[in-house]
C-alpha cells in the first residue's frame, strides 16, 4: 500500500491548466473564439431565434446576452452552457477530480506540502471554472491538512469559513464538513455540543426527502464515532443497525470503509471475530484508495479493540505497528492517541518504565495541540503508572486531574472509570472518606451516561 500510494505525483501540468495559464476573456470574446474555431458565421450561429446584430453586440461586449441566450448559443456552439459562461474546457472537471484525488493520497501519505499545494492550485482553477463543489472539497481538504498537522484551532477556522459558504445542492460536502466542525468541538472539550450539532443535522438531513446516502452515511459515521466516545455503545449500535442498508446506496468508498472501521471498535469482548471482519474490510477499502494514514487507523482501532478484550500484548504489537505509521506520515494527533494506548497496553503487561515514558510523550504532544480528551487520557494513564510505581502522591494528583478534565469535556464514561481508579488508590491509603465523595461523583457521572 506505502509502495502505491509513493507513486502517486501531484503535478500540475501536463494536459491541465496551470494558475499562470488560465485564460482570462471575456463572455463576448469566448463566443467569437469559439464560433471562428468551429468555422461557424454569426448568421449560422444565431439562426433564426437571434439577429446578426444582437450577437454582434455580445460578442464586442455592448450587451450581455440573457440566460436563454447565452444556453442557446452554447448549444449552436455544441458545448455545455456552463463550459460557455466559464470558459473551460470540456474535460476540466474530470481531470481537477482526478487531481484532487491524487492530493488526497499525498496527504494520507503525509506529503503534506505537495498536498497543499495541488489542492490550492485546484480550488482556485476550479473558482475559475465555476466548479464550485470542487472547489469546495479542495477547501476542505486543506482544512484536513491542518488537522493531519495538530493545528486544530486553524483547522476548525477553515472548516466554519467553508461552512458559510458551501454551495448550494452539495449535501455530502456539508455533511463532510459538519462532521468536521463537531470533530473538532470534541477534540477541544466540548462533546455535548459536538453531538447535539452531528444529531441535529442529521435530523435535519433526514427531514427533507430525498436523502443524500453519501451524506446520511457521513453524518452517521461521525454520530457514531462520537457516541462511542462518550461510552453511548448502544446508542451507537441502534445508529449502525439504521445505517447499514445504505451502504450498497453510497458512492463515497472512503465512508464505507469508515463506516467499517468505527463498527469494528463497537463490538465488545465476545464479538472479536466480527470485529475484525468490519476492520479487515474498512483496511482493504482504505487500500484500494491508497490511504496510507487510514490504514494505520484501522491498526489501532483493532489494538483498541484487543486492549478491551483483556489481550494487551496483541493490543501492544497492534498499537506499536500503527504508532510508527502514523509518525511515518506526520499525523500529529493520531500519532499521540496510539501512543497513549501502546502505553496503557504495555501499563497492563507491567512495563510501568515503557509506559510511562510513552505517557510523557504524547502528553507533551496533547498539550501543545490543546487536545482535551487525549489531555485527559494521558493523566490517567501516568496516573495509574505512578501509582503502580508506589508514587500514590503523584498518582492522586494526575488522576484527580484526569476526573475534572473528562468532566468538563463531557466524557462521563471516563469520569466513571477514572473514579474508580482514584477510589482504589485512596482506599489503598486508608482514605475512606476521600473515597466515598470519590465514588458518588463517578455514580453522578454514571447517572449522567443515561
Amino acid at each position: 500500500m506505502a509502495e502505491t500510494a509513493a507513486a502517486d505525483v501531484v503535478v500540475v501540468g501536463a494536459g491541465t491548466t496551470p494558475d499562470d495559464e488560465l485564460v482570462v476573456e471575456s463572455l463576448g470574446h469566448r463566443i467569437r473564439r469559439l464560433r471562428a474555431a468551429r468555422g461557424l458565421t454569426q448568421q449560422q450561429v444565431v439562426g433564426t431565434r437571434y439577429t446578426r446584430a444582437f450577437l454582434g453586440a455580445v460578442e464586442s461586449g455592448a450587451r450581455a446576452p440573457s440566460p436563454e441566450a447565452l444556453a442557446y448559443f452554447a448549444d449552436r456552439l455544441g458545448l455545455p452552457v456552463d463550459d460557455l459562461r466559464y470558459g473551460r474546457p470540456a474535460d476540466a472537471a474530470d481531470r481537477l477530480a482526478a487531481e484532487h484525488a491524487a492530493a488526497r493520497r499525498a496527504l494520507s501519505a503525509g506529503r503534506l506540502d505537495a498536498a497543499e499545494r495541488a489542492l490550492a492550485g485546484i480550488r482556485r482553477r476550479a473558482e475559475h471554472y465555476g466548479l464550485s463543489e470542487l472547489a469546495g472539497w479542495a477547501e476542505y481538504h486543506l482544512a484536513e491538512a491542518q488537522l493531519h498537522r495538530g493545528r486544530t484551532e486553524d483547522a476548525a477556522a477553515g472548516y466554519d469559513e467553508l461552512a458559510k459558504a458551501l454551495p448550494d445542492g452539495c449535501p455530502a460536502l456539508r455533511a463532510a464538513v459538519l462532521a468536521r466542525q463537531a470533530y473538532c468541538l470534541l477534540v477541544t472539550g466540548d462533546a455535548p455540543r459536538a453531538v447535539a450539532m452531528l444529531e441535529g443535522g442529521l435530523r435535519c438531513l433526514r427531514a427533507a426527502p430525498p436523502v443524500d446516502a453519501d451524506a446520511e452515511l457521513r453524518l452517521t459515521n461521525a454520530l457514531m464515532y462520537t457516541y462511542l466516545e462518550l461510552s453511548w455503545r448502544e446508542r451507537a449500535r441502534r445508529l449502525e443497525r439504521e445505517v447499514t442498508p445504505l451502504l450498497d446506496r453510497v458512492g463515497n468508498r472512503e465512508w464505507v470503509a469508515q463506516f467499517h472501521a468505527v463498527a469494528g471498535q463497537l463490538r465488545r469482548d465476545g464479538e472479536l471475530a466480527e470485529a475484525d471482519r468490519h476492520l479487515r474490510e474498512a483496511a482493504r477499502g482504505y487500500a484500494e484508495l491508497g490511504l496510507t494514514r487510514e490504514i494505520a487507523l484501522c491498526r489501532w482501532a483493532r489494538g483498541y479493540v484487543l486492549l478491551r478484550a483483556g489481550r494487551p500484548a496483541e493490543a501492544g504489537a497492534e498499537l506499536r505497528a500503527a504508532r510508527e505509521m502514523l509518525g511515518a506520515v506526520g499525523a500529529v494527533l493520531d500519532h499521540a492517541g496510539a501512543t497513549l494506548e501502546l502505553a496503557e497496553a504495555r501499563r497492563r503487561e507491567g512495563a510501568l518504565d515503557e509506559a510511562g515514558e510513552l505517557a510523557e510523550e504524547a502528553a507533551r504532544t496533547c498539550a501543545a495541540c490543546d487536545h482535551r480528551e487525549l489531555m485527559a487520557e494521558a493523566d490517567r494513564v501516568r496516573g495509574l503508572v505512578r501509582a503502580a510505581q508506589g508514587d500514590d502522591d503523584q498518582a492522586r494528583r494526575l488522576l484527580s486531574r484526569a476526573v475534572d478534565r473528562y468532566e468538563r469535556a463531557g466524557l462521563m464514561g471516563d469520569v466513571v472509570i477514572t473514579c474508580r481508579h482514584l477510589a482504589e488508590l485512596l482506599l489503598g491509603r486508608s482514605e475512606r472518606d476521600a473515597a466515598a465523595a470519590v465514588l458518588r461523583r463517578g455514580l453522578r457521572a454514571a447517572e449522567r451516561l443515561s
